[in-house]
């Protein structure tokens, strides 16, 4: 009897404690928040680089009303308004959202608003029809947490390009959409325009883009009066190409200027290429035509550095010449560009100061070699890419 006594003491609690976590009040669901936007911040209707660190909009929104009293967690979410189904969200992650206890506010600036609509699948350069609303979640675990949405606030706005500017180099009869590019080094650069391409034999001009990067309605620049200048008007003389070859081609519309400067190949250079002296004179790489990639399997040092370089060279190759790898460009020869890394792996950019952007061969220096293939890509304009498998 005793026992029967101790067992029902025991389960009572037990069922007490199943009860509440069964109770309704325990349920989550969406009883929605609103979003409201500051209406005292006027927003621009057309982006532009010059307003980019103006404030865009404000915006505030209630606690998310999960049922119980819970803590959400709050995302901003950009969409286009087309985008019916919400599928293709882009999230806000920066300062500008300051959620406390008491308020929960966003402020985005032009920048940080033409950036996030210029990662949406279908961003455009005209007008664009955005939808934003905040996105609460409750719960920690991304496979059962419990997520409600606000309402949408709309804005119509015009944004920029956050692609670099690119001029296509065009030869006589061919379309620029498949022809070799030079690219700028910022969105809001027109100066600097630069890229590494094979040239045939033929008359060219250059074509410019339009904002989006498009080349509907391209800009045709050809020969200006002196050698080395550029013209507007579909009417300028053609740049001639009389050799075909390697060039890097550059132009500089703020003073309508252009060169292209031959070279006959891309090589690796450095101590990690040979021991002793001659470690700047580059070995160079072969060039595969169909992949338009350069290609080259030779033994590194470990733990040593190296560089890669444009060069022109006319000799011929002297055997031996120099400690391995036995191969060295003659006299005749004129470096061009010098390409070292970024802070990006396996990118690379034009770096000719000592001592940055050098290439480290995995291993410790103990001397000994070990042989790689590396693949060196300088066909997308600043966008230049290598990669290195040990053999």
């Amino acid at each position: 009897m005793k026992n029967i006594f101790k067992i029902i003491l025991f389960t009572l609690p037990l069922l007490a404690t199943f009860s509440c976590e069964d109770s309704e009040d325990l349920i989550v669901s969406s009883n929605g928040f609103e979003l409201r936007k500051d209406v005292t911040v006027t927003s621009p209707s057309i982006l532009t680089p010059a307003t980019a660190n103006d404030v865009f909009a404000k915006f505030e929104w209630d606690i998310a009303n999960n049922g119980p009293a819970t803590v959400s967690t709050y995302t901003l979410q950009v969409f286009d308004h087309s985008d019916t189904s919400l599928s293709n969200p882009v999230e806000y992650t920066g300062n500008g959202l300051v959620v406390s206890p008491t308020s929960r506010k966003a402020t985005l600036t032009v920048v940080e608003f033409n950036k996030l609509i210029n990662s949406l699948p279908n961003y455009k350069c005209s007008e664009m029809d955005i939808d934003i609303r905040i996105k609460s979640k409750l719960g920690g675990n991304a496979a059962n947490a419990f997520s409600q949405y606000s309402n949408p606030v709309n804005v119509k706005v015009t944004g920029y390009s956050l692609k670099l500017p690119v001029m296509a180099f065009v030869k006589a009869g061919n379309t620029p959409s498949t022809e070799p590019r030079v690219a700028a080094s910022t969105s809001t650069s027109n100066s600097d325009f630069v890229g590494y391409m094979y040239l045939e034999v033929g008359n060219y001009k250059f074509y410019q883009a339009d904002a989006c990067q498009e080349f509907i309605s391209p800009i045709v620049f050809g020969l200006g009066g002196t050698a080395g200048s550029l013209n507007s008007g579909g009417s300028a003389p053609s740049i001639v190409v009389a050799t075909a070859g390697h060039y890097l081609v550059r132009a500089n519309l703020s003073n309508n200027a252009y060169s292209l400067t031959p070279f006959t190949s891309i090589g690796i250079f450095g101590a990690a290429t040979r021991s002793g002296l001659g470690t700047g004179f580059q070995v160079p790489f072969n060039y595969d035509a169909t992949t338009k990639r350069w290609v080259l399997e030779v033994d590194l040092i470990k733990g040593k550095k190296f560089k890669f370089k444009s060069n022109l060279w006319t000799g011929t190759a002297v055997v031996p010449a120099l400690p391995n790898p036995p191969y060295a460009p003659g006299t005749a020869s004129t470096s061009i560009t010098i390409l070292g890394k970024t802070a990006i792996p396996s990118v690379l950019e034009e770096n000719s100061t000592t001592g940055q952007g050098d290439i480290s061969v995995p291993g410790t220096d103990d001397g000994s070699r070990e042989k790689y293939r590396i693949v060196l890509d300088v066909s997308k304009p600043r966008s230049y890419t290598y990669s290195m498998t040990k053999i």
